[in-house]
C-alpha cells in the first residue's frame, strides 16, 4: 500500500502536531513559576503585576526587583534588565549571546530551588516557594505562535494529501514542518516567566534558526519549482546545502556576528524570493492561470513576509529593537503559508484579482495611516492626538477616493453599463431571425468579457459554470445559440471570477426570462390571427357566400348589412379594450330592432338591470355572445316565420343570460344539430364551448326557446378599461 494515501497523510499530520503541541506544553508548564510579571527598566528589573494566586500574591507592586537567591543564604544573584530579552538574536555578539546564555542558567538553577528569595529593595526580601506553572499563566503570544505552527503543520499536510505526488505540494509541506519547528522553540523560551535553562535555550534558539531558514530554503526551491520549472533538480540540491552549511556556520558560531549568522540570510532568502516571484510572473504572463496563482503566492509573502521583515528584522540589522513583539509576528507566517496553500492548491484562483486588489488597498491604507502619523510625530512634533486625526482626514478624504478610481479602473472592466445591458438583452429577444439573435447575443459576450476564444461548446451545458480553475466560462443554449466555452478572459489577461459567473447567469435568466415573453406574445399573436381568420371565415365569409345565392335584392342587402356588421365587430375588437355589459346590451338592441322590424316581426327587449352594468367583457366574451345572439336572430328571421320575439339578458353569479323567445313553427333541435346541409346551431355550440359557455334550445308550443349562457369574467375597471371604439351595425 502507497504510504501517500490522504488519509494517512492527514492521520499523520494530526498526531505529529498533537505530539509537538504536547512536548511544547510539558516543557513549558514544567518550568518554576513565581506568579509576577516582570518589566525591564533602565536600572534593572521591576515586577508590574502578580498574580492573586500565585506563590508572589504578597508582593506589592509595582516594585523593583534587584535579585534572587535561594534560601538560608546561599547562592545569589542580581538582575540586569537584558535577562528578559524575548529573543536572543536581538544580541550581535555571540559572546555576548554565550553570557546570556550562562546567566539562564544560573537564575533557571536558581528558580529550581526549594524557596527563592525576591530581594526588592535594601533590606527587604521576600522568600517564595515556586510551584508548577499553570496554563492560564501562559501569554497570548505563546498561543499565537502555537496556533501558528499548528495550523502551518496541518494546512501543508492537507495540501500534500491533496496533491501527493506534486513537487510544489511537497516542498510546501516542508515549509510548514518548518514554521512549526521555528514557532514552537520561540514559544517556549519567549513565554518563560524569567529564564529557563541555558543549554534548553540554546538549543531552542537553533531550532528557531533551523526553521526559518529551512522555510526560507523551501519557499525557493518552491518558486524554482512553481508554477513553472526555473532550474534543474541539482539546484535544489544546492540550495539545501547551501543552508545546511550557514546554519552550521550560525549554531557552531563561525561567523563574526549573530546578525550575520541568522538575520542577513533570512532577509536575503525573502529578497530571493521576491526576485523569484517576479521572474515567475514575467515567464507566466500569458498564462491566466500561473498567474492567478502567483497572485496569490506573491500577495501572501509580500504582505506577510514583507511585514514580519520590517516589523522585526529590520530593526534588528539598524540595531535597535522589533517594532513587534515577535511572538505575535509569527502570525505573519501563517498569513503567509495560507496564501501559498491556497496558491498551490489552486483554491478558486479566479476570484484572486479582486481578493488581491482587496487585500493591497486595505494594506495599503493602514501603512499610509502610520506613514502620515510618524511624520507628523517625529518630524512636525505634532501631538499624537492631532496627528492621528489629520492622518485618519487624509486617508479618508485623499487615499479613499484614490482608491475607488483606481478599484473602477483596474478591477471592475464592465464596458456595458446596467441600462445598456438590460436594452441589449431586449435587442437580442426581438431581433427578426434566429441568426440575428445569435449574432448580437455572441457580441453581448464580447463587449462584456472579450474573451480571446469564444466556440461552442464539445458536451451538452446545463447551466453556467467555470472550469480549468476560471479559465473557462461555460454558457448553455441561449438566443438560438448553441452552448458556448468563453476561454481566456480580456484577451487572456484574467481569469473568470465569481462575479463573471453571477453576471453570466443573471444574463443568461434575463435571456430567458424575455425569450418566454417573446414566445408567449407571439403565440397571442398567431391566436389572434387565426381567430381573427376564423371569425372572417365562419362569420363574414359564410354570409357573403350565402348572399351569393340570393335572388332577391332585399335577402342580399340584409345579408351585406349583416356581413357589415359582423366586419365591425371584428375590427373594433382589434383597437378596443373590454366594454362594459350595459353598452353591449344597448347596441345589441339597436341592431335587433332594426333588424327584426325589417322582416316584419315584432320585438319585446324589456329594460332591465343589466342594460346599466359597467362590469366589463373582454374582446372573445362579448365576441362571442353577439355572434350566437346575431345567428339566433337570424334563425327567426329565416325560417321560424313569427311574428313576435321576446329577448332578455340578465347576469348573475358570473354569468350573461341571453333568452330569445320566438311564436314560430319551431324545429327540432336534435335534428338541426345533425342536419348536414347548415352549421348555425355547431358553430353556435363551438364557439361558446371555446369560451366556457353553453346553448340551451326548448321547443315550445308556439315556438322555440334559445338559452347562450357565457361567462362574465369582469376585468378591473381601472387597469382593464383603455379607449374604446363603437361597433354598430
Amino acid at each position: 500500500m502507497s504510504p501517500w494515501l490522504p488519509n494517512r497523510i492527514m492521520q499523520s499530520t494530526v498526531l505529529a502536531g498533537l505530539a509537538a503541541c504536547a512536548l511544547v506544553l510539558w516543557l513549558v508548564l514544567g518550568q518554576p513559576w513565581l506568579g509576577v510579571t516582570l518589566q525591564a527598566a533602565e536600572d534593572g528589573i521591576k515586577i508590574t503585576a502578580v498574580d492573586p494566586q500565585g506563590p508572589a500574591r504578597a508582593v506589592n507592586v509595582p516594585s523593583p526587583l534587584l535579585a534572587i537567591g535561594t534560601g538560608n543564604s546561599g547562592q545569589s544573584l542580581s538582575l540586569k534588565s537584558g535577562d528578559l530579552i524575548e529573543e536572543p538574536d536581538m544580541i550581535d555578539a555571540y559572546d555576548q549571546t554565550r553570557d546570556f546564555m550562562e546567566r539562564q542558567s544560573s537564575l533557571a538553577a536558581i528558580l529550581k530551588g526549594p524557596q527563592v528569595v525576591l530581594q526588592l529593595s535594601s533590606g527587604n526580601a521576600v522568600g517564595l516557594t515556586p510551584e508548577s506553572r499553570p496554563l492560564r499563566d501562559l501569554p497570548a503570544a505563546f498561543w499565537v505562535q502555537i496556533i501558528t505552527g499548528l495550523g502551518s503543520l496541518l494546512i501543508g499536510g492537507w495540501v500534500l494529501a491533496v496533491r501527493p505526488a506534486d513537487i510544489a505540494a511537497r516542498l510546501l509541506a516542508l515549509a510548514g514542518v518548518m514554521i512549526m519547528i521555528s514557532a514552537f522553540a520561540a514559544a517556549i523560551y519567549s513565554s518563560r516567566e524569567l529564564a529557563i535553562d541555558g543549554g534548553l535555550f540554546r538549543a531552542l534558539s537553533a531550532l528557531n534558526h533551523i526553521g526559518a531558514l529551512g522555510f526560507g530554503m523551501a519557499m525557493i526551491m518552491l518558486f524554482l519549482s512553481y508554477p513553472k520549472k526555473l532550474a534543474p533538480s541539482s539546484w535544489l540540491w544546492g540550495i539545501a546545502l547551501v543552508t545546511a552549511a550557514w546554519l552550521a556556520a550560525d549554531i557552531l558560531r563561525l561567523v563574526p556576528s549573530q546578525t550575520i549568522g541568522s538575520q542577513l540570510p533570512t532577509l536575503l532568502y525573502m529578497l530571493t524570493i521576491v526576485v523569484l516571484i517576479a521572474v515567475q510572473w514575467f515567464i507566466n504572463r500569458r498564462d491566466p492561470r500561473a498567474r492567478g496563482v502567483l497572485r496569490w503566492i506573491g500577495l501572501s509573502v509580500l504582505v506577510g513576509a514583507g511585514a514580519f521583515v520590517l516589523l522585526v528584522i529590520a530593526p534588528i540589522l539598524a540595531e535597535s529593537r522589533p517594532i513587534m513583539q515577535q511572538g505575535y509576528a509569527f502570525g505573519f507566517f501563517l498569513v503567509i503559508y495560507a496564501g501559498l496553500a491556497l496558491g498551490v492548491s489552486r483554491y478558486r484562483l479566479f476570484d484572486l484579482d479582486e481578493w488581491a486588489f482587496r487585500i493591497m488597498f486595505y494594506a495599503a491604507g493602514i501603512a499610509a495611516l502610520m506613514a502620515i502619523d510618524a511624520v507628523l510625530l517625529f518630524v512636525l512634533h505634532f501631538q499624537r492626538d492631532v496627528s492621528l486625526s489629520i492622518a485618519l482626514l487624509s486617508v479618508a478624504f485623499i487615499y479613499l477616493p484614490l482608491r475607488d478610481m483606481l478599484w473602477r479602473r483596474l478591477v471592475e472592466r464592465r464596458q456595458v453599463e446596467n441600462h445598456e445591458l438590460f436594452r441589449s438583452i431586449v435587442d437580442i429577444s426581438f431581433a427578426k431571425s434566429p441568426s440575428e439573435r445569435s449574432e448580437r447575443w455572441r457580441d453581448l459576450l464580447r463587449r462584456l468579457f472579450d474573451p480571446l476564444v469564444m466556440k461552442a461548446a464539445d458536451e451538452p451545458v446545463d447551466a453556467v459554470s467555470m472550469r480549468n480553475d476560471g479559465l473557462d466560462l461555460m454558457l448553455p443554449v441561449t438566443a438560438d445559440t448553441p452552448a458556448l466555452v468563453l476561454r481566456y478572459a480580456w484577451q487572456g489577461r484574467r481569469l473568470f471570477s465569481t462575479a463573471h459567473l453571477q453576471l453570466a447567469q443573471e444574463l443568461v435568466r434575463l435571456m430567458r426570462y424575455t425569450d418566454e415573453n417573446r414566445t408567449a406574445y407571439e403565440r397571442g399573436s398567431v391566436e389572434e390571427r387565426r381567430r381573427i381568420a376564423r371569425d372572417l371565415h365562419d362569420d363574414v365569409g359564410a354570409r357573403l357566400l350565402s348572399g351569393l345565392y340570393k335572388t332577391e335584392i332585399g335577402d342580399t342587402r340584409r345579408v351585406l348589412r349583416e356581413a357589415l356588421a359582423d366586419i365591425r365587430t371584428i375590427v373594433g375588437g382589434l383597437s378596443a379594450g373590454p366594454l362594459p355589459l350595459g353598452r353591449i346590451i344597448a347596441t345589441l338592441r339597436h341592431e335587433t330592432g332594426e333588424r327584426l322590424a325589417a322582416a316584419g316581426v315584432e320585438l319585446n327587449w324589456p329594460l332591465a338591470i343589466s342594460d346599466e352594468s359597467q362590469d366589463l367583457l373582454h374582446y372573445q366574451a362579448y365576441r362571442g355572445l353577439i355572434s350566437a345572439h346575431r345567428e339566433a336572430i337570424s334563425n327567426i328571421i329565416r325560417h321560424a316565420q313569427a311574428r313576435k320575439a321576446d329577448i332578455r339578458i340578465d347576469y348573475a353569479e358570473g354569468h350573461v343570460y341571453n333568452i330569445i323567445t320566438d311564436d314560430g313553427i319551431g324545429f327540432d333541435p336534435v335534428a338541426a344539430e345533425n342536419d348536414q346541409r347548415g352549421s348555425g346551431l355547431r358553430g353556435m355550440n363551438r364557439r361558446l364551448a371555446d369560451l366556457d359557455g353553453s346553448l340551451s334550445i326548448q321547443r315550445l308550443t308556439p315556438g322555440m326557446s334559445i338559452t347562450i349562457t357565457i361567462p362574465l369574467q369582469p376585468l378591473d375597471a381601472t387597469a382593464g378599461r383603455r379607449e374604446t371604439t363603437e361597433f354598430t351595425a
